[in-house]
């Protein structure tokens, strides 16, 4: 009984600490729900909304920059993460046991890859991606995949390469074998991307501008970055609701509780802009500049070609020696705006049309031109060269300036300025433009102007081109006004701007719209052509069409033998329609020789280019001009005749063949007979041609130098047995 009593005291102290957990328990929770549904309920439906319902960016597509010719210089594309999924795992069989080949290795299998169809195809993918990325060797791709797939346990988000092309990654994608294992989602999110992307490579580069990040700010350079505003665009801002794990969709307007629509913005696209440059110009002076870099040195150097009445920068090529040796555009040095150099006797022309403004100073004025005339001048210390070719003690102002007399300078400003020196400052501080000149794009700019002329050496050097530092810019600007006739325009690098069908153009800006006088300005062209037809830049003279320019070389203070070599001019000179600007920094070789040649090389092919000049380049005194080129496959100089407008005269009564050589006598192409069991004559010829010519009869092929051959080795017609060498020699 006692047994019996105590157990159910038992019973019920047990149930009563049950109720009273119970009890506890229940309350504890209902305050807890209360406390959750009503105290902090606002709190948590935010948090829960907020990992269901969260706001969303999605990046506008920045515009595209075209050139004026209507080609894409830069675009935004499509580039794509190589991620692979080389999951596989040991084959079991029935009874659970790993299967083995006749071998003895472990038999892998994989619902992912077909194993047979993936080995097949390994080799193409890792020749699409070294041809894609050259740095890496095909070899490298190979190891890369192939050393993970044979692990037990490989990777199931193996990257092998980041931003592929997207047209290379859908390639690789629909190869047998590769349609499931390339991976087109990772933890990060989708592998797809957008990329900024220069379809003509570093061409025009530092005009174009690039995306650089420092450890302080990211943005552009160039015209990307002076355009930013219009390029970006504005990016969408969306609500979305979570659908499934990493799928999200669009949340529609006033769907969500207590949601203010108006945070939901729509992707605007950014604008596309058209930039001055022309690929053609701009591909011709950045050749003709790199070829005379390499010919004569430089450390750096840059080509301007400007259209006249407008200040349309059609060209603009800038190149920087690395430390490698190697000629580039830099991200942060654009040298047409940024280097700022002692100009040399292009500031010639500045000073003169600065005095032609004083009544004192007319074109008859005579002056001494004689190296002896230095010891009149208290600078007498420094030396003042007397000029090139003179032979008479005393010059007019067109000889002075053709034949770049720094004496007859000197004499000049010493006779009329020399109790006056803050007026002939004032004079070209008025007419020359020493402010910034390229916001466009979006460089420092560094201080130019004119140095304070206390001493009797910097007022005289002043009058021939040293006291004063300038840019390529500001030279070719003023050029510009002269030929102009005293109307100086701004240089843009961008000339229209478009929003979807709507397009806006840039106007031309003028900083001054007299200068000097327009009869002061032909005057002053007139002598400029004078030195081209007969004086320091005639190497640049032909029978065409006119050129007016100056030539400028300036020595470094420390080593004389280094020289800023320039040229700078218009043409075609009876019409003026272009300025041109060629600068060559830290070379052995004065302007004469190293830039005024890269300047005839780009005024020529604006020449043959320009649809309205085509009839001054085809005709020289009544003949019709043909290319240089005499000797060569008759395919390839039909084609270059039809690119150039010219008529092709071929001999129609010989017969057709894969050679022809022009016929001095009879000014026409007739079929060139190549011999048999001799060397074949290749004078004249490209080297391409040479080659092919040479190898198909049989003969090795060593050469030098570039351009058309001019010499070669063994002679022509001479008897060689096959498989001999011979070496051709070319020049430009």
């Amino acid at each position: 009984m006692e047994e019996k009593k105590h157990n159910k005291e038992l019973f019920t102290k047990m149930l009563v600490l049950y109720l009273l957990l119970v009890v506890v328990g229940g309350g504890a929770m209902l305050m807890c729900t209360i406390n959750t549904q009503v105290v902090n309920g606002d709190m948590w439906r935010e948090k829960a909304r907020a990992r269901e319902v969260v706001e969303r960016i999605e990046t506008a597509r920045r515009g595209t920059i075209f050139s004026s010719d209507g080609k894409v210089l830069a675009t935004t594309v499509p580039v794509c993460d190589l991620c692979l999924d080389l999951g596989r795992w040991p084959k079991k069989n029935r009874k659970g046991g790993t299967v083995k080949d006749s071998t003895g290795r472990v038999v892998m299998e994989s619902c992912i890859t077909n194993d047979s169809a993936f080995k097949a195809n390994v080799g193409k993918v890792c020749a699409i991606l070294h041809n894609q990325f050259p740095a890496k060797s095909f070899e490298y791709y190979y190891n890369r995949i192939m050393r993970e797939y044979v692990k037990p346990n490989p990777s199931r988000c193996l990257y092998v390469e980041r931003k592929v092309p997207y047209s290379q990654w859908t390639a690789i994608k629909r190869l047998p074998g590769w349609e499931r294992c390339v991976v087109t989602k990772t933890a990060e999110g989708s592998v797809k991307s957008f990329v900024r992307a220069h379809i003509y490579g570093n061409m025009g580069e530092n005009v174009v501008g690039q995306h650089y990040v420092t450890k302080r700010e990211e943005g552009y350079t160039g015209l990307e970055g002076y355009y930013d505003s219009v390029l970006r665009g504005q990016d969408g801002k969306y609500l979305c609701r979570r659908l499934t794990l990493g799928t999200w969709i669009p949340v529609e307007d006033g769907s969500v509780p207590d949601e203010d629509s108006t945070l939901i913005r729509h992707r605007i696209d950014g604008k596309s802009i058209v930039a001055t440059i022309d690929t053609r110009y701009q591909d011709i002076a950045e050749s003709a500049l790199r070829r005379s870099m390499n010919q004569y040195g430089g450390q750096s150097g840059c080509a301007i070609l400007m259209e006249m009445s407008t200040g349309y920068v059609l060209a603009c090529s800038s190149l920087t020696r690395d430390t490698s040796g190697r000629l580039r555009e830099m991200l942060w040095s654009n040298v047409a705006c940024s280097d700022s150099y002692e100009p040399g006797s292009t500031f010639k022309t500045v000073a003169m049309l600065a005095m032609l403004g004083d009544d004192k100073i007319s074109l008859d004025t005579s002056m001494r031109v004689q190296s002896g005339g230095r010891k009149r001048y208290s600078a007498s210390s420094g030396e003042i060269d007397a000029g090139h070719g003179y032979t008479a003690d005393t010059s007019n102002l067109a000889g002075v300036l053709a034949m770049s007399s720094n004496v007859g300078m000197c004499e000049l400003a010493w006779q009329f300025y020399r109790n006056r020196r803050g007026d002939m400052k004032k004079a070209i501080e008025s007419i020359f433009p020493f402010g910034k000149m390229c916001p466009d794009l979006d460089v420092l700019e560094p201080r130019t102007g004119i140095v304070p002329l206390v001493s009797d050496r910097d007022f005289l050097n002043l009058s021939y081109g040293y006291s004063a530092t300038v840019t390529p810019l500001q030279v070719i600007t003023f050029y510009n006004a002269v030929a102009n006739g005293g109307k100086m325009v701004k240089p843009l690098f961008c000339r229209e701007i478009i929003d979807g069908s709507r397009s806006s153009a840039i106007s031309p800006v003028v900083l001054n719209s007299h200068i000097c006088s327009e009869e002061t300005a032909k005057q002053m062209c007139e002598m400029l052509i004078g030195v081209v037809e007969n004086g320091t830049g005639s190497n640049v003279r032909n029978s065409v069409y006119k050129i007016g320019g100056k030539t400028g070389t300036t020595l470094s203070i420390g080593d004389r033998s280094i020289k800023n070599s320039s040229f700078v001019g218009f043409f075609p000179a009876d019409n003026p329609r272009y300025t041109c600007m060629v600068l060559v920094e830290r070379t052995s070789i004065a302007g004469r020789h190293a830039a005024a040649p890269v300047f005839k090389k780009i005024a020529d092919c604006v020449m043959a280019f320009d649809e309205e000049l085509g009839g001054t380049r085809l005709q020289d005194s009544g003949r019709v001009m043909r290319p240089v080129l005499v000797k060569g496959q008759r395919s390839q100089l039909e084609m270059a005749h039809h690119l150039l407008g010219i008529p092709f005269a071929c001999d129609e009564a010989s017969p057709s063949g894969r050679w022809t050589l022009y016929e001095n006598d009879r000014s026409i192409y007739g079929r060139y007979q190549v011999p048999v069991g001799v060397v074949p004559d290749c004078k004249g010829m490209t080297i391409r041609d040479a080659l092919a010519l040479l190898r198909a009869a049989g003969l090795k092929v060593r050469f030098s130098g570039q351009g058309k051959v001019i010499n070669q080795s063994p002679a022509p017609r001479t008897k060689v047995k096959k498989g001999s060498s011979v070496t051709l020699e070319l020049k430009p």
